[in-house]
């Protein structure tokens, strides 16, 4: 473009070609293409008030196209989907939530409303307001639970549905997911008599205590599945343990565990776990521990090792080392892997 005679048609093929990937871009990512509109209809302005020179302007056509490139390259360094790089522009249009939050919660969030805002949009959420409550609720408790900040949660709920909207289109075309169980809706719901909780992991993982349960997605009966109290269903995703939990299966957990760990496959929390598949300080591996004892007379895990089981190449085990035993917070335990229902 730089070397074209006639600069003036170099300007106009610039700005033609960025106008037509803005908006390509704006059918799904809504943060990416407003700034960019933004930024290229600033510097046309510029030109057009002779507020530059036709090579300045030229320069930074090109710099942006730059920009844009790069920017499709943040969800790889930031280890996240097309749609969760989404949801985590809409989040980070906030600077007090990215210095309150920083980018791995934000990276959480975003993961989690790729996960459950798709799955509780039905076909006529955009129009119809019942459902579109629902959705903001949910918005909002994500963002409640991982400490959003308070005063921006209204704008970030918006600015969520608003992506979601841009989402919607290409979640309507897709398939609808078989899943292995049958939801109950809210008002026939009588939890662990005919239901039990449906949890993402991120949620079991950072949500059990000794006290209390975190909040359900929803409510769901699997055939075969007695409804006990400790029971959920969670989604696991990844090739890790494809020999026992093909990828994206539905699974049934038991909290808490309880006896011997050792040989179990489990739902497994430390601040050392930097798990890829599930993004977060937690993972679904086989649980092996050797322990020794204390100075003091109490058990230390000289070592943990959480193991894949997988026909898949590069996987290697996790391994903690010289831990209290209660450093590691085991969450659950599989019990079964519910047949089907696999996107």
């Amino acid at each position: 473009m730089r070397e074209l005679p006639q600069k003036n048609l170099a300007v106009e093929l610039l700005r033609k070609l960025l106008n037509d990937e803005i908006r390509t871009r704006s059918k799904k990512h809504l943060v990416q293409s407003r700034s960019f509109a933004e930024m290229l209809a600033a510097t046309i302005r510029r030109y057009q008030n002779r507020a530059i020179e036709t090579a300045q302007v030229i320069e930074e056509l090109i710099a942006l196209a730059k920009e844009m490139r790069e920017a499709q390259l943040r969800g790889e360094e930031l280890g996240l989907g097309d749609e969760e790089l989404a949801f985590y522009d809409a989040l980070e249009t906030n600077d007090s939530a990215v210095q309150v939050l920083g980018d791995e919660t934000l990276q959480t969030i975003a993961r989690e409303l790729a996960e459950t805002v798709p799955r509780n949009a039905t076909i006529d959420w955009t129009v119809k307001e019942s459902a579109r409550a629902k959705l903001r609720v949910l918005v909002r408790r994500i963002l409640r639970k991982y400490g959003y900040p308070p005063d921006k949660q209204e704008q970030a709920t918006r600015t969520v549905l608003e992506q979601a909207e841009l989402l919607g289109l290409e979640w309507a075309a897709k398939p609808a997911e078989v899943v292995p169980f049958r939801l109950v809706p809210p008002d026939e719901a009588r939890p662990y008599e005919n239901c039990i909780p449906l949890y993402s992991l991120a949620v079991a993982a950072g949500g059990f205590s000794e006290t209390q349960e975190p909040e359900p997605e929803a409510w769901v009966a699997a055939d075969g599945i007695l409804p006990v109290r400790g029971l959920f269903v969670a989604r696991v995703v990844g090739e890790s343990m494809n020999r026992r939990i093909p990828n994206g299966a539905y699974c049934v957990f038991r909290a808490p565990v309880e006896g011997s760990r050792d040989g179990r496959v489990l739902l497994v929390q430390h601040r050392e776990i930097d798990d890829p598949e599930t993004g977060g300080h937690y993972t679904v591996k086989t649980y092996r521990s050797t322990k020794a004892q204390g100075p003091e007379g109490g058990w230390r895990h000289a070592e943990i090792r959480l193991e894949p089981d997988s026909d898949a190449p590069g996987y290697e085990a996790i391994v903690l080392r010289d831990m209290e035993e209660s450093e590691v917070r085991v969450i659950a335990e599989l019990v079964q892997v519910l047949p089907g229902g696999r996107s």
